[in-house]
């Protein structure tokens, strides 16, 4: 009888998780990071979900904030606007980049981007300029970075306890 329980059971909780996966199915690509994060995040989501409602355990509730830690992390990962404030300033001061894609004279069928700035008037400015975006452009990577350290540090540390 138990097993016959357990089969239907088993029949709605498929049912229920092709409903609900769908989505992220549908629109899941093998190309890059992104579709990873954010299947990790729809699965923490609902991880969360149930210790927050249904957690029999006494650490439910510190195992639903950990989840929602990822969870945050995860949609700054998805979400990529850690050049948001990091150029800020340096739009304001240079003016916001402008690009320009020209044919190379050189090789037929390739292009070349050119980056203007409005406030960038000599080559001293241009050198100046280059400088300061290289420097933002890491300090974006170590961000990015640290998010992604922190994250997975965070799931290495406490994976094993997040069960019901």
């Amino acid at each position: 009888m138990k097993r016959i329980t357990n089969f239907f059971r088993s029949i709605k909780y498929g049912i229920e998780n092709l409903i609900i996966w769908a989505p992220i199915i549908w629109k899941d690509r093998d190309w890059d990071h992104w579709y990873l994060y954010k299947m990790f995040k729809f699965k923490l989501i609902q991880m969360e979900k149930l210790h927050r409602k249904y957690g029999m355990s006494v650490n439910s509730e510190n195992t639903a904030d950990q989840m929602k830690i990822c969870i945050n992390l995860l949609e700054r990962l998805i979400n990529d606007e850690y050049g948001e404030s990091i150029f800020k300033h340096h739009n304001k001061k240079w003016g916001r980049p402008h690009f320009n894609w020209e044919d190379c004279k050189d090789r037929k069928g390739c292009s070349e981007l050119h980056i203007t700035h409005r406030h960038v008037n000599s080559e001293e400015d241009k050198k100046q300029e280059r400088k300061e975006f290289r420097r933002l452009i890491k300090h974006e990577e170590l961000l990015k970075r640290q998010d992604i350290e922190y994250l997975f540090k965070l799931m290495t540390k406490h994976i094993q306890g997040w069960w019901d």
